[in-house]
Protein backbone atom coordinates (compact mmCIF):
# COMPACT_ATOMS: atom_id res chain seq x y z
CA UNK A 1 0.00 0.00 0.00
CA UNK A 2 2.74 2.36 0.95
CA UNK A 3 4.41 1.84 -2.41
CA UNK A 4 1.39 3.25 -4.25
CA UNK A 5 1.18 6.60 -2.42
CA UNK A 6 3.82 8.34 -4.53
CA UNK A 7 1.72 7.57 -7.62
CA UNK A 8 -1.22 9.45 -6.12
CA UNK A 9 1.08 12.38 -5.33
CA UNK A 10 2.45 12.35 -8.87
CA UNK A 11 -1.06 12.23 -10.31
CA UNK A 12 -2.16 15.05 -8.00
CA UNK A 13 0.84 17.15 -8.94
CA UNK A 14 0.13 16.54 -12.62
CA UNK A 15 -3.47 17.67 -12.23
CA UNK A 16 -2.32 20.78 -10.39
CA UNK A 17 0.15 21.51 -13.15
CA UNK A 18 -2.56 21.12 -15.79
CA UNK A 19 -4.90 23.44 -13.87
CA UNK A 20 -2.13 25.98 -13.35
CA UNK A 21 -1.19 25.85 -17.01
CA UNK A 22 -4.85 26.26 -17.95
CA UNK A 23 -5.17 29.27 -15.64
CA UNK A 24 -2.04 30.84 -17.06
CA UNK A 25 -3.24 30.31 -20.61
CA UNK A 26 -6.62 31.81 -19.72
CA UNK A 27 -4.94 34.82 -18.13
CA UNK A 28 -2.69 35.22 -21.16
CA UNK A 29 -5.74 35.02 -23.40
CA UNK A 30 -7.52 37.69 -21.42
CA UNK A 31 -4.40 39.84 -21.47
CA UNK A 32 -4.08 39.38 -25.21
CA UNK A 33 -7.73 40.27 -25.68
CA UNK A 34 -7.24 43.43 -23.61
CA UNK A 35 -4.19 44.40 -25.62
CA UNK A 36 -6.01 43.71 -28.86
CA UNK A 37 -8.93 45.85 -27.73
CA UNK A 38 -6.60 48.72 -26.86
CA UNK A 39 -4.81 48.30 -30.18
CA UNK A 40 -8.11 48.26 -32.08
CA UNK A 41 -9.32 51.37 -30.26
CA UNK A 42 -6.03 53.16 -30.97
CA UNK A 43 -6.27 52.34 -34.65
CA UNK A 44 -9.90 53.46 -34.76
CA UNK A 45 -8.94 56.70 -33.02
CA UNK A 46 -6.18 57.26 -35.57
CA UNK A 47 -8.65 56.76 -38.44
CA UNK A 48 -11.00 59.27 -36.82
CA UNK A 49 -8.22 61.85 -36.46
CA UNK A 50 -7.19 61.34 -40.07
CA UNK A 51 -10.77 61.83 -41.30
CA UNK A 52 -11.20 64.93 -39.13
CA UNK A 53 -7.95 66.40 -40.43
CA UNK A 54 -9.00 65.81 -44.03
CA UNK A 55 -12.37 67.46 -43.41
CA UNK A 56 -10.76 70.43 -41.65
CA UNK A 57 -8.34 71.09 -44.50
CA UNK A 58 -11.17 70.85 -47.03
CA UNK A 59 -13.26 73.39 -45.11
CA UNK A 60 -10.37 75.86 -44.93
CA UNK A 61 -9.76 75.35 -48.65
CA UNK A 62 -13.45 75.99 -49.34
CA UNK A 63 -13.31 79.26 -47.37
CA UNK A 64 -10.18 80.67 -48.98
CA UNK A 65 -11.39 79.89 -52.51
CA UNK A 66 -15.03 80.92 -52.02
CA UNK A 67 -14.78 84.08 -54.12
CA UNK A 68 -13.54 82.13 -57.13
CA UNK A 69 -16.67 79.96 -57.08
CA UNK A 70 -18.99 82.80 -56.05
CA UNK A 71 -17.78 86.00 -57.77
CA UNK A 72 -18.41 89.21 -55.88
CA UNK A 73 -19.10 87.50 -52.55
CA UNK A 74 -15.64 87.56 -50.98
CA UNK A 75 -13.61 84.93 -49.16
CA UNK A 76 -14.10 83.26 -45.81
CA UNK A 77 -17.55 81.67 -46.05
CA UNK A 78 -18.12 78.08 -44.95
CA UNK A 79 -20.88 75.80 -46.27
CA UNK A 80 -24.11 74.93 -44.54
CA UNK A 81 -24.21 71.41 -43.05
CA UNK A 82 -26.01 68.46 -44.60
CA UNK A 83 -29.38 68.67 -42.85
CA UNK A 84 -30.55 65.43 -44.44
CA UNK A 85 -28.44 62.48 -45.44
CA UNK A 86 -27.27 63.26 -48.95
CA UNK A 87 -23.68 64.37 -48.40
CA UNK A 88 -24.50 67.86 -49.71
CA UNK A 89 -25.20 71.18 -48.04
CA UNK A 90 -28.78 72.16 -47.43
CA UNK A 91 -30.44 73.88 -50.36
CA UNK A 92 -31.33 77.39 -49.30
CA UNK A 93 -30.80 78.86 -45.86
CA UNK A 94 -29.58 76.85 -42.89
CA UNK A 95 -31.30 78.78 -40.13
CA UNK A 96 -31.57 82.52 -39.58
CA UNK A 97 -28.78 85.03 -40.16
CA UNK A 98 -26.04 84.96 -37.51
CA UNK A 99 -27.41 81.72 -36.00
CA UNK A 100 -25.16 78.61 -35.98
CA UNK A 101 -26.17 75.42 -37.74
CA UNK A 102 -25.41 71.75 -37.04
CA UNK A 103 -25.75 68.65 -39.20
CA UNK A 104 -23.72 66.06 -41.03
CA UNK A 105 -20.54 67.07 -42.84
CA UNK A 106 -21.42 67.99 -46.47
CA UNK A 107 -18.66 65.87 -47.97
CA UNK A 108 -20.01 66.06 -51.52
CA UNK A 109 -20.10 69.87 -51.37
CA UNK A 110 -16.48 69.81 -50.22
CA UNK A 111 -15.49 67.43 -53.05
CA UNK A 112 -14.43 64.82 -50.50
CA UNK A 113 -14.91 61.07 -50.41
CA UNK A 114 -17.50 59.76 -47.97
CA UNK A 115 -15.44 60.30 -44.83
CA UNK A 116 -16.02 57.92 -41.91
CA UNK A 117 -14.50 57.84 -38.45
CA UNK A 118 -12.75 54.82 -36.96
CA UNK A 119 -16.11 53.25 -36.06
CA UNK A 120 -17.47 53.69 -39.62
CA UNK A 121 -19.73 56.59 -38.68
CA UNK A 122 -20.10 59.68 -40.85
CA UNK A 123 -18.68 62.97 -39.56
CA UNK A 124 -20.84 65.77 -38.20
CA UNK A 125 -20.26 69.50 -38.54
CA UNK A 126 -21.29 72.76 -36.86
CA UNK A 127 -20.81 76.15 -38.52
CA UNK A 128 -21.08 79.58 -36.92
CA UNK A 129 -23.62 82.07 -38.21
CA UNK A 130 -20.78 84.58 -38.50
CA UNK A 131 -19.26 82.68 -41.45
CA UNK A 132 -21.95 80.42 -42.95
CA UNK A 133 -22.80 81.06 -46.58
CA UNK A 134 -26.60 81.11 -46.35
CA UNK A 135 -27.79 83.50 -45.12
CA UNK A 136 -24.51 85.34 -45.17
CA UNK A 137 -23.41 87.57 -42.28
CA UNK A 138 -23.58 91.31 -42.78
CA UNK A 139 -19.85 91.57 -41.98
CA UNK A 140 -17.12 88.99 -42.57
CA UNK A 141 -13.43 89.69 -42.02
CA UNK A 142 -10.50 88.65 -39.85
CA UNK A 143 -12.26 89.85 -36.68
CA UNK A 144 -15.48 87.88 -37.18
CA UNK A 145 -16.53 86.19 -33.93
CA UNK A 146 -16.66 82.49 -33.20
CA UNK A 147 -19.70 80.88 -31.60
CA UNK A 148 -18.46 77.58 -30.20
CA UNK A 149 -16.63 77.09 -26.91
CA UNK A 150 -14.40 74.01 -26.76
CA UNK A 151 -13.59 72.14 -23.55
CA UNK A 152 -11.44 69.17 -22.67
CA UNK A 153 -12.60 66.23 -20.56
CA UNK A 154 -11.57 68.04 -17.37
CA UNK A 155 -13.79 71.01 -18.25
CA UNK A 156 -10.92 73.33 -19.18
CA UNK A 157 -11.46 75.61 -22.14
CA UNK A 158 -9.39 74.83 -25.22
CA UNK A 159 -7.79 77.85 -26.89
CA UNK A 160 -8.94 78.51 -30.44
CA UNK A 161 -7.20 80.72 -33.02
CA UNK A 162 -9.41 83.79 -32.90
CA UNK A 163 -9.95 87.06 -31.03
CA UNK A 164 -12.48 85.51 -28.65
CA UNK A 165 -10.97 81.99 -28.49
CA UNK A 166 -14.20 80.59 -29.92
CA UNK A 167 -14.43 78.32 -32.96
CA UNK A 168 -16.25 79.21 -36.17
CA UNK A 169 -16.57 75.54 -37.12
CA UNK A 170 -16.42 72.20 -35.32
CA UNK A 171 -16.09 68.79 -36.99
CA UNK A 172 -17.19 65.80 -34.92
CA UNK A 173 -16.37 62.10 -35.15
CA UNK A 174 -19.19 60.49 -33.13
CA UNK A 175 -17.42 57.20 -32.39
CA UNK A 176 -19.16 54.06 -31.17
CA UNK A 177 -22.67 54.30 -29.76
CA UNK A 178 -22.76 54.98 -26.02
CA UNK A 179 -25.28 53.54 -23.59
CA UNK A 180 -28.66 54.96 -24.49
CA UNK A 181 -27.71 55.85 -28.06
CA UNK A 182 -29.77 53.80 -30.50
CA UNK A 183 -28.62 54.14 -34.08
CA UNK A 184 -31.06 52.76 -36.61
CA UNK A 185 -30.01 52.75 -40.24
CA UNK A 186 -33.12 53.44 -42.30
CA UNK A 187 -31.26 53.36 -45.60
CA UNK A 188 -32.34 56.94 -46.29
CA UNK A 189 -28.87 57.97 -47.40
CA UNK A 190 -25.22 56.98 -47.52
CA UNK A 191 -24.72 57.57 -43.79
CA UNK A 192 -26.22 55.52 -40.96
CA UNK A 193 -29.38 57.05 -39.55
CA UNK A 194 -32.41 58.66 -41.12
CA UNK A 195 -32.99 61.49 -43.59
CA UNK A 196 -33.09 64.07 -40.76
CA UNK A 197 -29.86 65.13 -39.09
CA UNK A 198 -31.74 66.90 -36.29
CA UNK A 199 -33.74 63.76 -35.48
CA UNK A 200 -30.56 61.67 -35.50
CA UNK A 201 -28.48 64.06 -33.40
CA UNK A 202 -29.13 62.46 -29.94
CA UNK A 203 -28.19 59.02 -31.27
CA UNK A 204 -24.84 60.16 -32.63
CA UNK A 205 -23.50 63.12 -30.63
CA UNK A 206 -22.76 63.30 -26.92
CA UNK A 207 -25.42 65.02 -24.85
CA UNK A 208 -23.54 68.28 -24.35
CA UNK A 209 -22.47 68.63 -27.97
CA UNK A 210 -25.36 70.48 -29.54
CA UNK A 211 -26.48 73.99 -30.41
CA UNK A 212 -28.05 74.65 -27.02
CA UNK A 213 -26.97 78.18 -26.10
CA UNK A 214 -24.19 78.63 -25.20
CA UNK A 215 -22.92 76.27 -27.89
CA UNK A 216 -20.17 74.35 -26.14
CA UNK A 217 -18.48 71.19 -27.37
CA UNK A 218 -16.57 68.72 -25.22
CA UNK A 219 -13.60 66.73 -26.46
CA UNK A 220 -14.23 63.07 -25.64
CA UNK A 221 -12.11 59.94 -25.72
CA UNK A 222 -12.52 56.37 -26.93
CA UNK A 223 -12.75 54.91 -23.42
CA UNK A 224 -14.77 57.80 -21.97
CA UNK A 225 -18.22 56.53 -21.05
CA UNK A 226 -19.41 60.11 -20.51
CA UNK A 227 -18.62 61.14 -24.06
CA UNK A 228 -16.55 59.78 -26.92
CA UNK A 229 -16.99 62.48 -29.57
CA UNK A 230 -13.62 63.40 -31.08
CA UNK A 231 -13.43 67.01 -32.27
CA UNK A 232 -11.49 69.12 -34.72
CA UNK A 233 -12.13 72.84 -35.08
CA UNK A 234 -11.39 76.01 -37.03
CA UNK A 235 -10.89 79.54 -35.69
CA UNK A 236 -11.24 82.71 -37.75
CA UNK A 237 -7.46 83.19 -37.59
CA UNK A 238 -6.98 79.77 -39.21
CA UNK A 239 -8.91 81.03 -42.24
CA UNK A 240 -7.03 84.31 -42.53
CA UNK A 241 -3.64 82.77 -41.86
CA UNK A 242 -4.34 80.58 -44.89
CA UNK A 243 -5.66 83.52 -46.94
CA UNK A 244 -2.53 85.53 -46.16
CA UNK A 245 -0.46 82.89 -47.93
CA UNK A 246 -2.34 83.54 -51.17
CA UNK A 247 -0.21 85.72 -53.44
CA UNK A 248 -3.21 87.90 -54.36
CA UNK A 249 -4.67 88.39 -50.88
CA UNK A 250 -2.84 91.60 -49.95
CA UNK A 251 -3.81 93.17 -53.27
CA UNK A 252 -7.49 92.34 -52.68
CA UNK A 253 -7.40 94.12 -49.32
CA UNK A 254 -5.45 97.01 -50.83
CA UNK A 255 -8.05 97.48 -53.57
CA UNK A 256 -10.82 97.79 -50.98
CA UNK A 257 -8.92 100.65 -49.35
CA UNK A 258 -8.07 102.30 -52.67
CA UNK A 259 -11.70 102.27 -53.81
CA UNK A 260 -12.83 103.60 -50.43
CA UNK A 261 -10.32 106.47 -50.62
CA UNK A 262 -11.51 107.44 -54.10
CA UNK A 263 -15.15 107.33 -53.01
CA UNK A 264 -14.38 109.31 -49.85
CA UNK A 265 -12.62 111.99 -51.89
CA UNK A 266 -15.81 112.48 -53.91
CA UNK A 267 -18.07 112.33 -50.85
CA UNK A 268 -16.13 115.08 -49.07
CA UNK A 269 -17.25 117.46 -51.80
CA UNK A 270 -20.76 117.25 -50.37
CA UNK A 271 -21.25 120.12 -47.88
CA UNK A 272 -23.14 117.96 -45.38
CA UNK A 273 -21.04 114.77 -45.51
CA UNK A 274 -18.88 115.61 -42.49
CA UNK A 275 -21.78 116.86 -40.40
CA UNK A 276 -23.88 113.80 -41.23
CA UNK A 277 -21.35 110.98 -40.97
CA UNK A 278 -18.50 112.19 -38.73
CA UNK A 279 -18.16 113.69 -35.26
CA UNK A 280 -16.13 116.76 -34.37
CA UNK A 281 -13.11 115.70 -32.33
CA UNK A 282 -11.50 117.51 -29.43
CA UNK A 283 -9.53 120.51 -30.68
CA UNK A 284 -12.07 121.44 -33.35
CA UNK A 285 -9.85 120.94 -36.41
CA UNK A 286 -11.01 117.51 -37.56
CA UNK A 287 -14.06 115.31 -37.46
CA UNK A 288 -13.59 111.58 -37.08
CA UNK A 289 -15.59 108.42 -37.50
CA UNK A 290 -15.88 105.02 -39.17
CA UNK A 291 -16.10 104.49 -42.90
CA UNK A 292 -19.77 104.67 -44.01
CA UNK A 293 -21.69 102.00 -45.89
CA UNK A 294 -21.22 101.49 -49.62
CA UNK A 295 -24.57 103.16 -50.35
CA UNK A 296 -23.41 106.39 -48.69
CA UNK A 297 -20.22 106.43 -50.77
CA UNK A 298 -22.07 105.46 -53.97
CA UNK A 299 -19.87 102.42 -54.55
CA UNK A 300 -21.10 100.16 -57.38
CA UNK A 301 -22.74 96.86 -56.56
CA UNK A 302 -19.81 94.64 -57.55
CA UNK A 303 -17.66 96.31 -54.87
CA UNK A 304 -20.35 96.81 -52.22
CA UNK A 305 -20.02 93.42 -50.49
CA UNK A 306 -16.26 93.69 -50.00
CA UNK A 307 -16.56 97.29 -48.80
CA UNK A 308 -19.24 96.50 -46.23
CA UNK A 309 -17.37 93.43 -45.01
CA UNK A 310 -14.23 95.44 -44.31
CA UNK A 311 -15.36 98.99 -43.58
CA UNK A 312 -15.22 98.49 -39.79
CA UNK A 313 -11.43 98.26 -40.14
CA UNK A 314 -11.18 101.87 -41.39
CA UNK A 315 -11.30 105.26 -39.65
CA UNK A 316 -11.64 108.75 -41.15
CA UNK A 317 -10.12 112.01 -39.92
CA UNK A 318 -11.29 114.95 -42.06
CA UNK A 319 -10.68 118.69 -41.79
CA UNK A 320 -13.94 120.34 -40.78
CA UNK A 321 -13.35 123.50 -42.84
CA UNK A 322 -12.22 121.58 -45.94
CA UNK A 323 -8.66 122.92 -45.89
CA UNK A 324 -5.64 120.57 -45.90
CA UNK A 325 -5.08 120.54 -42.14
CA UNK A 326 -4.05 116.88 -41.73
CA UNK A 327 -0.38 115.94 -41.91
CA UNK A 328 0.34 112.43 -43.18
CA UNK A 329 3.81 110.95 -42.86
CA UNK A 330 4.41 108.37 -45.58
CA UNK A 331 6.73 105.97 -43.77
CA UNK A 332 7.74 104.23 -47.01
CA UNK A 333 9.16 107.35 -48.66
CA UNK A 334 9.69 109.33 -45.43
CA UNK A 335 7.75 112.27 -46.87
CA UNK A 336 5.07 114.54 -45.41
CA UNK A 337 1.78 115.40 -47.12
CA UNK A 338 -0.92 117.94 -46.29
CA UNK A 339 -4.38 116.45 -46.75
CA UNK A 340 -8.06 117.36 -46.44
CA UNK A 341 -8.59 113.98 -44.81
CA UNK A 342 -6.82 110.79 -43.88
CA UNK A 343 -8.25 107.30 -44.31
CA UNK A 344 -6.69 105.00 -41.73
CA UNK A 345 -6.66 101.20 -41.90
CA UNK A 346 -5.57 99.29 -38.82
CA UNK A 347 -4.43 96.03 -40.40
CA UNK A 348 -4.67 92.71 -38.63
CA UNK A 349 -4.88 92.49 -34.86
CA UNK A 350 -1.69 92.41 -32.84
CA UNK A 351 -2.34 88.99 -31.33
CA UNK A 352 0.10 88.82 -28.44
CA UNK A 353 2.37 90.83 -26.18
CA UNK A 354 1.73 94.03 -24.21
CA UNK A 355 0.23 95.77 -27.26
CA UNK A 356 -2.22 92.96 -27.99
CA UNK A 357 -5.40 94.25 -29.64
CA UNK A 358 -8.90 92.97 -28.89
CA UNK A 359 -11.88 93.67 -31.11
CA UNK A 360 -14.52 91.47 -29.53
CA UNK A 361 -16.89 93.67 -27.53
CA UNK A 362 -18.71 96.80 -28.67
CA UNK A 363 -16.48 98.93 -26.42
CA UNK A 364 -13.34 97.38 -27.89
CA UNK A 365 -14.54 97.94 -31.44
CA UNK A 366 -15.14 101.61 -30.65
CA UNK A 367 -11.64 102.00 -29.21
CA UNK A 368 -9.22 103.32 -31.84
CA UNK A 369 -6.30 101.72 -29.98
CA UNK A 370 -7.67 98.27 -30.85
CA UNK A 371 -7.07 99.11 -34.52
CA UNK A 372 -4.42 101.82 -34.75
CA UNK A 373 -1.00 101.79 -33.19
CA UNK A 374 1.06 104.21 -31.11
CA UNK A 375 0.65 107.89 -31.94
CA UNK A 376 -2.00 107.17 -34.56
CA UNK A 377 -4.39 105.83 -31.93
CA UNK A 378 -3.66 108.72 -29.55
CA UNK A 379 -3.94 111.41 -32.22
CA UNK A 380 -7.15 110.00 -33.63
CA UNK A 381 -8.79 109.89 -30.19
CA UNK A 382 -7.49 113.37 -29.31
CA UNK A 383 -8.32 115.09 -32.59
CA UNK A 384 -4.68 115.79 -33.42
CA UNK A 385 -4.41 115.95 -37.24
CA UNK A 386 -1.14 114.08 -37.63
CA UNK A 387 -0.76 110.44 -38.69
CA UNK A 388 1.96 108.14 -39.98
CA UNK A 389 1.89 104.86 -41.85
CA UNK A 390 2.44 102.97 -45.06
CA UNK A 391 0.50 104.23 -48.10
CA UNK A 392 -0.44 100.69 -49.20
CA UNK A 393 -1.48 97.48 -47.47
CA UNK A 394 0.92 94.62 -47.97
CA UNK A 395 2.01 91.37 -46.39
CA UNK A 396 5.68 91.42 -45.45
CA UNK A 397 5.83 87.88 -44.10
CA UNK A 398 2.88 85.60 -44.98
CA UNK A 399 3.50 83.63 -41.79
CA UNK A 400 2.76 86.66 -39.59
CA UNK A 401 -0.26 88.97 -39.21
CA UNK A 402 0.05 92.16 -41.26
CA UNK A 403 -0.53 94.63 -38.42
CA UNK A 404 1.05 97.82 -39.81
CA UNK A 405 -1.21 100.88 -40.02
CA UNK A 406 -2.01 102.08 -43.52
CA UNK A 407 -2.67 105.83 -43.87
CA UNK A 408 -4.03 107.26 -47.12
CA UNK A 409 -3.95 110.97 -47.83
CA UNK A 410 -7.05 112.58 -49.37
CA UNK A 411 -5.44 115.76 -50.81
Amino acid sequence: MSARRPCHRVAGNGLLAVLLLSALLSAAGLLAQGELRILAESRAQARSVEALSQAREALIGYAISYAERHPGEGHGHLPCPDAGNSGSSTLGACGARSIPSLGRLPWRTLALPELRDGWHECLWYAVAGSVKNNPKPLVLNWDSPGQFGLFDRAGRQIAVAGPDSLAIAVIIAPGAALTGQIRINTGAGPCPGSASAIDDLPAFLDGGNSLVVPSNFRQGGTADLAGNDVLAWIGIDDIHDALRRRHDHADRIEQIGARAATALDAALASPDFIATHLTAAAGGLVATGPLPLSTVLALPGEHAVAHNNWRDQFRIAACIDGTPCVTVHDTDSDTLHLCRAALLFGGERIREGPDRQRRTTTAEREDAAQYLEGDNAHNYASGIPRFAGAPLFRTIDPRLPATQDVVRCIP
